[in-house]
């Protein structure tokens, strides 16, 4: 990707003495130190934020599927006292 080395490094050097001058180099360096410390800011704002919406995702898919019947088997609504969801047979056998 970015692949610098010893010779690149130096010659960006000495083109950055020769056109910004030697008395504008350090701020020029704290300039570019401020705009990077920016941009890792705004990247970990960012994937924070990706991993905060994936989190709510995945939770919002556990728990549906938790909660999700199985094949072939519909629940009726519980009543307030009840603690469990009845198959909707359950009634039919109940009122033979």
């Amino acid at each position: 990707m970015l692949d610098f080395g010893w010779a690149e490094l130096f010659l960006i050097a000495a083109v950055a003495v020769f056109v910004i001058g030697p008395k504008d180099i350090p701020n020029v360096m704290r300039s570019l130190g401020k705009l990077m410390r920016r941009f890792q800011y705004m990247k970990h704002a960012i994937s924070q934020q990706f991993e905060d919406i994936m989190h709510d995702v995945d939770v919002t898919d556990v728990n549906y599927e938790a909660h999700r019947a199985p094949e072939g088997i519909e629940f009726n609504e519980a009543e307030e006292d009840e603690d469990v969801m009845l198959p909707l047979d359950h009634e039919k056998k109940e009122a033979e």
